[in-house]
């Protein structure tokens, strides 16, 4: 019993990392041999769980023939079959795969999940019909009147629908507008196939840690979404007990020289940061600096091109959501208002959402009617206008991850990957990424999942890297995130320290 309780756990977790994120890297099925291959075994998994009420009159079928169970039970359990079929095929299976939004016990074995177009989680109405319509009511019925020939052309006719398609949808895949996707193994197939990551025993984790005395990921009002100037930043940390922190500004090092007076002013240890932008193989990633003298020429350099570059896309960012939407944005308004000259997605949305004409558009009324409250309407809007593979996504050009490496070595440096999407990078990713050169990971943080901090874990003592921790703590503009909350449990303190004395 305490077995299945955790699978069930474990497919929950797998839809809850889904639709915190993981779609964005969810790939929907192809046609090509593997994608098929996988969706028929699903689907092989799937049927057989369905027809255990037909395998088991078989049985009883057997047993009336050898005289074991009387002749006359034969009708009343033949009947009794169909009515178990029906629970199986009709009722259990819409239930399951609306229960696990999405995902079948076939589908989870194989990394599927089903879904509507943009990659999103489907409606629950339309998983449960599409089993029911699709599977169950076809299946009992054609069974019924046409025996296993009809349940198996039904089946075949589906099969050649999925040949042609392309993305390998049924008749009611097309109806409903559904697609299935394979999830990216970070978040999805790697919390069931590899649950042997447990976190070490001197290192365990809970859910609600103390704040840690060392927070190496804070940003100021130097980034364009920081809030609290470098003296506030000081005070706070002096009220939370903080006894060493790092000001990790985003593509821009020169809060390091007034933070480094504070830091004596306060009797706090400093660690001189930097937060870099940059790409590997197409993937985005944030690259930490630390111990780094921040007056190197480089620093200068990276900064007028990240604000150049986040102009640009600022200005692409409106002009498609413009074209998409036939909504006016006043971009000089905006841009006048925005001490980095961008204008951000939230932005945007908060814009058009504020106002009475753009709020009564069919375009944004179907998100105010469709969910319950204006914050997640605003959000569901912004992720699928503006998220990856949305119609307003722009993708922006950033420095290679090794360039990055190498201007914070030269600065004498230490380059620490940051936590910032690490659920969505595989092992084999981030092993390449350390023979680039990255010197440590930051293994501690609120935004990654518990089974990456036991990955990162193992990588960084495989290749005896340095440990850090930090908050990303960005002020009012993410309340969620506190000073010194970096889910650093107490014994992995120790290894964070050894970081914190790397200077000596």
């Amino acid at each position: 019993m305490n077995t299945f309780k955790q699978y069930i756990g474990l497919l929950l977790k797998r839809a809850q990392l889904y639709r915190q994120g993981g779609y964005k890297n969810a790939k929907p099925l192809k046609r090509t041999m593997d994608d098929y291959q996988t969706h028929l075994f699903a689907f092989l998994i799937d049927v057989n769980i369905c027809l255990l009420p037909v395998y088991i009159w078989v049985i009883e079928f057997l047993l009336i023939l050898c005289g074991l169970i009387p002749p006359h039970f034969f009708d009343l359990l033949f009947y009794l079959m169909f009515a178990l079929l029906f629970l199986t095929c009709v009722v259990a299976l819409g239930i399951v795969t609306s229960r696990f939004s999405g995902q079948t016990i076939g589908y989870a074995i194989m990394g599927l999940r089903l879904v509507d177009r943009n990659k999103k989680e489907a409606s629950p109405m339309h998983l449960m019909l599409r089993q029911a319509l699709g599977f169950g009511v076809p299946t009992i019925l054609l069974g019924f009147f046409f025996k296993v020939y009809g349940m198996v052309g039904w089946w075949l006719l589906n099969g050649l629908v999925v040949l042609i398609t392309p993305n390998q949808q049924t008749i009611f895949d097309l109806i409903f507008k559904l697609i299935l996707v394979k999830e990216d193994e970070k978040t999805t197939i790697q919390i069931v196939k590899k649950k042997e990551k447990v976190i070490p025993e001197e290192i365990e984790t809970e859910e609600d840690l103390p704040l840690s005395p060392i927070d190496l990921h804070i940003r100021s009002n130097y980034s364009d979404d920081g809030y609290y100037d470098v003296e506030e930043i000081f005070k706070l940390a002096k009220e939370a007990k903080l006894e060493t922190i790092s000001i990790t500004d985003h593509n821009c090092a020169r809060v390091n020289a007034a933070a480094t007076r504070f830091a004596h002013l306060y009797d706090i240890q400093y660690i001189p940061g930097v937060e870099f932008d940059c790409q590997y193989e197409g993937k985005r990633l944030r690259i930490l600096g630390y111990y780094i003298d921040w007056n190197q020429e480089i620093f200068n350099v990276l900064e007028q091109e990240s604000l150049k570059r986040e102009k640009e896309m600022s200005i692409e960012r409106v002009k498609k959501f413009e074209q998409y939407t036939h909504i006016s944005i006043d971009l000089d308004s905006l841009m006048s208002k925005s001490r980095f000259q961008t204008i951000t997605a939230e932005q945007i949305c908060e814009m058009v959402f504020r106002n009475k004409k753009t709020r009564a558009l069919p375009l944004v009324k179907k998100y105010l009617d469709k969910y319950s409250s204006e914050k997640e309407a605003m959000l569901r809007f912004k992720q699928d206008l503006f998220g990856k593979g949305g119609p307003c996504f722009g993708q922006g050009i950033y420095p290679e991850a090794k360039e990055i490496i190498e201007a914070i070595h030269d600065a004498n440096g230490i380059a620490i990957l940051a936590s910032w999407h690490l659920d969505y990078f595989d092992d084999h990713t981030i092993e390449d990424l350390i023979h680039l050169g990255i010197d440590g990971i930051e293994c501690f943080s609120p935004v990654i999942q518990e089974t990456t901090v036991t990955a990162l874990l193992k990588l960084v003592m495989k290749n005896k890297l340095f440990v850090t921790a930090g908050s990303d703590f960005h002020g009012p503009s993410r309340p969620e995130r506190k000073l010194g909350d970096t889910k650093c449990p107490e014994k992995g303190i120790a290894l964070v320290k050894v970081f914190t004395k790397a200077a000596k």
